[in-house]
């Protein structure tokens, strides 16, 4: 008898540990989604800011692969920085905000293999004097960058960042020491 329950419960601490590994790798994921960010927004607009960042998935997700977003006119602007990534830019999406047309791309290195992964959008439009309006609601955190004399506001629509989806910087990104070239 003590055989079998020994067993039994050596078959539950391997079903725990086997549970919160694959929470894990999910939350790792490339194609994980902030949803418990989302129930999180403001009740009033989230409805209609669930689908801005349904949106900003759909347009973007052919670009996990990220020689389709070459293809498509993103370029390498050589812009590396710890905690958020590399970024790549299409000249054509950078004076207006559309949900569906970031301006940039950002992706991390897949630590396992090396791969680029998508794991954010991020939005740049011309200074007015005041932030734009961007995402339905206020939520969405634009900073102004006086370097380009634009407003910027990232969305992690594609990696969990648990500072929010509009967080300018995820601490779960990690970028190779020697690749980061902005502060």
């Amino acid at each position: 008898m003590k055989n079998i329950s020994l067993f039994f419960f050596s078959l539950i601490i391997v079903a725990a540990i086997t549970s919160g590994c694959n929470s894990e790798k999910a939350a790792d994921s490339p194609t994980s989604v902030q949803s418990n960010d989302i129930g999180k927004l403001s009740k009033s607009n989230s409805a209609q800011l669930q689908k801005e960042l349904a949106l900003a998935r759909s347009s973007t997700a052919k670009y996990h692969r990220i020689e389709k977003a070459i293809e498509d006119g993103y370029v390498d602007i050589n812009v590396v920085v710890q905690h958020m990534g590399y970024h790549l830019l299409k000249i054509e999406n950078w004076d207006a905000f559309d949900p569906g047309k970031p301006a940039l791309l950002v992706y991390s290195k897949n630590p396992v293999n090396g791969k680029m992964r998508l794991v954010a959008v991020e939005y740049a439009v011309p200074n007015t004097g005041q932030a734009p309006e961007g995402f339905t609601g206020n939520e969405d955190e634009w900073e102004y960058d006086g370097d380009i004399n634009k407003w910027e506001c990232h969305a992690w629509v594609w990696y969990n960042n648990p500072h929010g989806i509009f967080s300018k910087y995820n601490p779960r990104v990690q970028v190779d020491p020697g690749d980061v070239n902005h502060p």
